[in-house]
């Protein structure tokens, strides 16, 4: 429309030069065909000015449904604020902090995850010297009754039929003694990454080895401080869904006037907690940890690996995480619920397997009820808005990602 409006007088001009021809050689009798045809290119002129764009009311529905699109962005950007709720330990130390900041996020690091520790209310297996104190008590008692008189009271057979040891076995058993005291003495098992611990045993808390030397002056990593704070956010989300489900049950035993020990919890023992690094979309499939055993189970990795399929974009990282327990299979829906309802994570995977019954009653005492060891594979969508504006240079550079920090420096530099 616009090129006929711009080009009109050329096109009369034509017209013109055109019926000048025909006139030359037609004669005169052809002026009056000219000058219709004149007026019928000004009429058509005409109407070429009265028309409008046809397609406006299209254009204006289509800008407002695109403002209706950015309004419902920011409304999900905003709620989801809410739902990540993780501030970083030290403010100032991300994206890109100076070394002082580094170096106090190390000390914070570390008192952070000693706290996370110690809200699970956890005990360990019985140990050595609590062995020995075992046996000195079943001495004392044995000489005792031997003084007194007194009949034995672990007379009786050790064993039942199905070769489970009795009471009378266990009193005369200084490992088994000394494993239910540990038993009833805690909430759960789990081992600390602090503490000296036997090479088949496994941290249940993932700790960033890069933060342990608190004593340093020097900066750590960047990038090993940003992979310790997000390892410690999700760990705290997982920490916090058990000790909820741990709690609701203690306060039901404590209402009903029984004792609380890990025979009664949901979550018996937190084997362990561990974390990936930002997950490339490779085609990489996984089949998931075997339940079995007591060491620690590893993410799967990789988007393909798990059902869901979700890769990193523009718009959002993925973090995958998985939690390997022991706890009463019957509660298992119910922290699903704890870690999954509210929150990013979602669940990928999940499988089990019993636990062989404990007939001597040494080492891992899980109570009466079944219990089994199970595996739990999450992944967490971290929204690139909140995110990554948070996220130092060289994460963004090393995982190839469009970071606003990184960009904004970029275009400084142009």
């Amino acid at each position: 429309m616009d090129f006929l409006k711009r080009h009109l007088f050329l096109i009369l001009c034509g017209v013109g030069a055109a019926a000048g021809i025909a006139l030359a050689v037609t004669g005169m009798q052809a002026m009056p065909k000219v000058r219709s045809d004149l007026e019928a290119a000004a009429g058509v002129y005409k109407q070429l000015e009265g028309v409008k764009p046809v397609n406006k009311k299209s254009i204006e529905a289509e800008d407002t449904r695109i403002e209706a699109i950015l309004d419902d962005y920011k409304k999900i950007v905003a709620r989801a604020e809410k739902r990540y709720e993780y501030p970083p330990l030290v403010e100032g130390a991300f994206p890109d902090g100076p070394p002082e900041k580094l170096v106090e996020f190390r000390t914070k690091y570390n008192e952070a995850m000693k706290e996370l520790f110690a809200s699970l209310q956890c005990g360990s297996l019985a140990t050595p010297t609590q062995i020995e104190q075992a046996k000195d008590r079943i001495e004392n008692e044995k000489a005792a009754e031997k003084q007194f008189g007194a009949d034995p009271a672990d007379a009786g057979p050790t064993h039942t039929p199905a070769d489970v040891l009795t009471r009378a076995g266990v009193r005369q058993d200084a490992n088994a003694r000394a494993s239910i005291a540990a038993a009833q003495g805690t909430l759960c098992y789990a081992v600390n990454f602090g503490d000296e611990k036997p090479p088949e045993r496994v941290t249940s808390l993932e700790f960033n080895n890069a933060m342990r030397d608190t004593a340093s002056l020097d900066a750590p990593e960047i990038e090993a401080c940003w992979k310790a704070q997000i390892s410690y956010w999700i760990q705290k989300d997982v920490v916090e869904a058990i000790n909820a489900l741990n709690q609701e049950a203690a306060e039901v035993v404590k209402a009903a006037g029984e004792s609380r020990w890990i025979g009664v919890m949901p979550v018996k023992e937190v084997i362990s907690i561990r974390t990936s690094t930002y997950v490339p979309p490779k085609d990489e499939l996984y089949k998931g940890a075997d339940p079995a055993g007591y060491t620690a189970a590893l993410p799967p990795g990789t988007a393909e690996s798990v059902f869901t399929g979700t890769a990193p974009t523009d718009a959002y990282d993925v973090i995958q995480f998985t939690v390997k327990l022991v706890m009463d299979q019957r509660d298992i829906p119910l922290l699903i619920e704890r870690l999954s309802n509210e929150s990013p994570h979602t669940l990928v995977r999940v499988s089990y397997k019993a636990v062989p019954l404990n007939r001597n009653f040494t080492g891992r005492i899980y109570g009466a009820e079944p219990a089994v060891i199970v595996i739990f594979d999450f992944e967490t969508v971290m929204l690139g808005e909140i995110f990554r504006p948070k996220m130092p240079e060289a994460v963004c550079e090393k995982y190839e990602i469009k970071c606003p920090n990184r960009d904004t420096a970029e275009k400084g530099k142009d």
